[in-house]
């Protein structure tokens, strides 16, 4: 159909689209992920144009950043996307294998990951998600499993393995976390 973002409220009834195939302003073609801010400001990631895409509640093209690359804050391939209760954004940057995190506005603060299986490193990290304490899970897409760390970065712990029995994964996606700090993930 060509456009990508469809709003629904609460009750399921359907409430408008927004943004259209392509790759001007308020463009997209491949989005991967939606985020919405403190003052509901719509994030939406573009995994094929390596960028972010910022839109109003009514859908009305807000910015736009992002540089393909593999330099601090240039993504590659980016998906997952959560704000913190300041409305930094936290970025799962695929490719790249890391999480990077950004002001709303597309200024780069900081970033942490690298290729691998150890603990702390990411092999295609998708999902990205905060608790209330603001801790960052991230669902590590090839090594199936589940990453926590702190705000800042820091490896708190992992669980999960490959499989298909209770508490293992293949290829988990998604993930949120609800108020009482329990963990959903999309396998």
């Amino acid at each position: 159909r060509g456009i990508p973002v469809t709003k629904f409220d609460l009750d399921s009834e359907y409430l408008g689209t927004f943004g259209h195939y392509g790759d001007e302003d308020g463009q997209l073609v491949w989005p991967t992920a939606v985020a919405v801010d403190s003052e509901g400001q719509v994030f939406v990631s573009d995994e094929y144009l390596h960028r972010i895409t910022g839109f109003d509640a009514s859908g009305d093209f807000i910015d736009k950043w992002g540089v393909h690359g593999s330099e601090p804050g240039q993504p590659d391939g980016p998906a997952g996307l959560a704000f913190d209760s300041e409305d930094n954004l936290y970025v799962s940057d695929t490719m790249n294998h890391r999480v990077q995190k950004f002001t709303r506005d597309g200024k780069f603060l900081m970033s942490w990951g690298s290729f691998g299986d150890g603990e702390g490193q990411l092999n295609m990290p998708w999902g990205v998600a905060l608790n209330p304490a603001g801790e960052v899970y991230v669902t590590d897409w090839r090594n199936d499993r589940v990453q926590k760390f702190t705000k800042d970065g820091q490896f708190l712990t992992g669980w999960g393995s490959s499989g298909s029995a209770d508490g293992e994964f293949n290829h988990p996606w998604g993930i949120t976390v609800d108020g009482e700090g329990d963990v959903y993930v999309a396998d």
